[in-house]
């Protein structure tokens, strides 16, 4: 039984099937946060090579993984971003 996402659950009757339904759309929003988590990063002024922010050399390492940032701006960017959302 496919759902479509933010259907109301307690419209479904047997307790379990509504249960089912919510586990289903828990994964599944988990799935979707993963995918957005790990997926590569872009920027209209990324050259393939130096990070957007200060311009240094990033890793190949980093690069392959399909980053833009060297490690001390993704760190300062991780740290700012959890301030604000914390």
């Amino acid at each position: 039984m496919a759902l479509e996402k933010n259907e109301n659950y307690f419209e479904l009757s047997d307790e379990n099937d509504r249960a089912s339904a919510i586990e289903a759309q828990f994964n599944e929003d988990a799935l979707e946060v993963a995918r957005r988590k790990i997926a590569p990063e872009t920027n209209p002024d990324f050259d393939g090579i130096h990070c957007i922010d200060c311009a240094e050399k990033i890793m190949a390492a980093r690069l392959k993984l399909g980053k833009i940032r060297c490690i001390d701006c993704q760190t300062l960017l991780e740290k700012q971003t959890r301030f604000i959302a914390g």
